[in-house]
């Protein structure tokens, strides 16, 4: 706690740090952890390191809120317990015993093989947390002669009143392709401290993909969504899933989001909505004093052609402030200057229409000398590409983007959710403008609304200097 306070001064200097994208008070963070809302409070617990703005270190940091916007840090939950060989305290899962008691489960990394622990509460405002006197809840022993490496990353859920639990990994040590799979287990008690291995529930015979880490399945709109980090841009599958078999059966399939985020994480609210957490890269130099933030709060659907829709929480529309003016733009292979639009915390609504253009192209964080800090381009074959990441859309003439820029980072919600990117942003503090051309004839550019977005409220709490 000390060493993350004192890193709090340098991270808040920096001009660069997003302001309304989760972040932890300094320091070093990755995956989301945990994710719950419990008495009226999200809680969201993260990879993170005290000691330093590089990788390292695990603990497991921990901030609620009441809206998804704005956030109150919180003492670090979850710290390695050296005395027993911990060194690490990897990504886990949360879930609510049958006498509704939060429960975190996450994998603990010594000079062992991995196990599989559990923490529960001391108080209701699940400041404090205490690991269990069971620990370790499961040990690789739990799958009898199957070898599985790499083994990690609980993710818990409940479904016929029964508890059960998946964790990733891999039956080929990695060596080659098609052995990732995704391990099930099932809670035999009420204490959730002993376990029975099910099987694996789902084997990825893809060669490009050696090894699953953080894998989720839940229940959505009827279906079973699958979610994996593959050490690549994240994948969903939608699908069955047979419990007894124990089986997951995909009908479609898709990249979660192909730009620089990865490791999910979900959890449910009162009005039902599924909530998708996502850590955002940003690859700063460690002398910034912070590394990354996590992507908006996504609210999860699936469309009536069985694939994923993400959409932003509708929460961060309280951050809007001043209106930008809409504006129509045709556009011609030199750049247009988009007028009256200026900034690095802003949303945008914008319409591109193709015409006969082969592609069109929006520069964001734009300098002066029309130089972009990042370029966003559409093709008429259906392809959106943000930066150096690609994903299909579809051949549509006309396409309706949602852009959020913070600073450092950007998220594009491309055709009511169809696609989601987020990237990161290389530009000068004074790089504020936006521009737009086009490769070809019959291109124009609509913006529909747009406003300058206002911080969002973190209170340091315990790290307040």
């Amino acid at each position: 706690m000390q060493s993350a306070r004192a890193a709090v001064p340098k991270a808040a200097a920096d001009p660069e740090r997003p302001v309304y994208h989760f972040h932890p008070p300094a320091n070093w963070h990755n995956d989301p952890n945990g994710t719950m809302f419990y008495r009226g409070w999200h809680h969201l617990f993260y990879q993170f390191n005290p000691y330093g703005s590089t990788w390292g270190h695990m603990h497991w940091g921990h901030a609620r809120s009441r809206d998804l916007v704005n956030w109150q840090h919180l003492p670090i939950a979850l710290a390695p317990s050296e005395e027993k060989g911990e060194t690490h305290i990897f990504s886990g899962g949360a879930v609510l015993t049958r006498d509704g008691q939060p429960r975190l489960f996450y994998t603990s990394i010594g000079n062992r093989a991995p196990e599989q622990w559990m923490a529960a509460p001391a108080d209701q405002d699940l400041i404090a947390w205490t690991k269990s006197r069971q620990n370790p809840i499961l040990t690789t022993a739990i799958h009898g002669g199957l070898q599985v490496s790499d083994w990690r990353d609980p993710f818990l859920f409940t479904e016929g009143g029964a508890t059960y639990m998946v964790c990733g990994g891999n039956t080929s040590g990695q060596q080659w392709g098609g052995g990732g799979q995704v391990q099930l287990y099932r809670a035999v008690n009420d204490e959730l401290t002993n376990w029975k291995y099910q099987g694996a529930v789902f084997a990825c015979r893809d060669r490009e993909i050696i090894n699953i880490e953080c894998p989720n399945l839940f229940k959505l709109d009827g279906k079973w969504v699958l979610l994996i980090s593959p050490h690549k841009p994240c994948e969903y599958f939608v699908g069955s899933l047979d419990l007894a078999a124990p089986r997951f059966v995909p009908e479609t399939h898709g990249i979660l989001d192909a730009g620089n985020d990865y490791a999910s994480n979900i959890s449910t609210d009162p009005s039902g909505r599924t909530i998708l957490w996502l850590w955002g890269r940003t690859d700063n130099p460690p002398s910034k004093g912070w590394n990354s933030v996590m992507t908006l709060p996504r609210i999860l659907s699936i469309g009536a052609d069985g694939f994923l829709r993400q959409r932003p929480a509708p929460e961060f529309e309280k951050l809007r402030d001043a209106a930008v003016p809409a504006a129509t733009l045709p556009l011609t292979a030199a750049p247009s200057i988009v007028r009256g639009i200026r900034g690095d915390c802003l949303e945008l609504q914008i319409e591109l229409v193709l015409g006969q253009a082969a592609a069109a192209h929006l520069d964001l964080r734009c300098s002066d000398s029309a130089k972009a800090g990042v370029r966003l381009t559409i093709t008429s074959e259906g392809l959106l590409s943000v930066g150096k990441a690609t994903t299909l859309l579809g051949k549509n003439h006309r396409h309706r983007l949602r852009i959020f820029l913070d600073k450092r980072v950007l998220e594009v919600y491309a055709d009511d959710g169809m696609a989601a990117l987020y990237g990161t942003i290389d530009a000068g503090r004074d790089d504020l403008g936006i521009a737009a051309s086009a490769r070809g004839d019959g291109a124009e550019l609509k913006v529909l609304e747009g406003w300058h977005l206002k911080p969002a409220e973190f209170d340091l709490g315990p790290f307040q200097v």
